[in-house]
């Protein structure tokens, strides 16, 4: 019995330090994608961030954003800047990490019948994954910049 519970200490910790994933009807994400514990925690930030995104809920949103951005500009800028997600669903694709802190994840916006494919740039700070928001008066000097807006 003491092997059997010493077998079983490492997969009881693993799961308790693995965040639960949210389910909302306007946010989904691509199930095949690898679910390591950092993977699993950046699509749970994702799906809670444009849940509130979706819903108008820019106060929960802005805790999502990076900690510099919070620090550079204000709630009141941010939101008015930024404004509820356009799209009635948004559906995470494909997670990129071009570097070890670093993610892209593509992701589709539908717009009724049309269906945008639009990217998010996510940074890992101090043990949890934050949001890049884009704030630029001027329009995307090409497509894939265009991407992030």
């Amino acid at each position: 019995m003491k092997n059997f519970l010493i077998a079983l200490l490492p997969l009881l910790l693993f799961t308790a330090c693995t965040p639960k994933l949210p389910s909302y009807p306007e946010v989904s994400y691509n199930k095949e994608i690898q679910q390591d514990s950092k993977t699993k925690l950046l699509v749970k930030r994702f799906l809670e961030y444009w849940h509130y995104r979706t819903i108008g809920d820019m106060k929960k949103a802005w805790e999502y954003e990076l900690p510099y951005q919070k620090y550079l500009s204000d709630f009141k800028r941010y939101k008015g800047m930024v404004g509820p997600s356009i799209g009635s669903k948004t559906e995470l694709v494909k997670i990129e990490y071009p570097a070890a802190d670093e993610a892209i994840i593509t992701r589709k916006v539908h717009l009724g019948k049309d269906v945008l494919t639009k990217k998010d740039k996510w940074y890992y700070v101090k043990d949890n994954w934050y949001h890049k928001f884009y704030q630029t008066i001027f329009p995307p000097e090409n497509e894939e910049e265009a991407q992030f807006q």
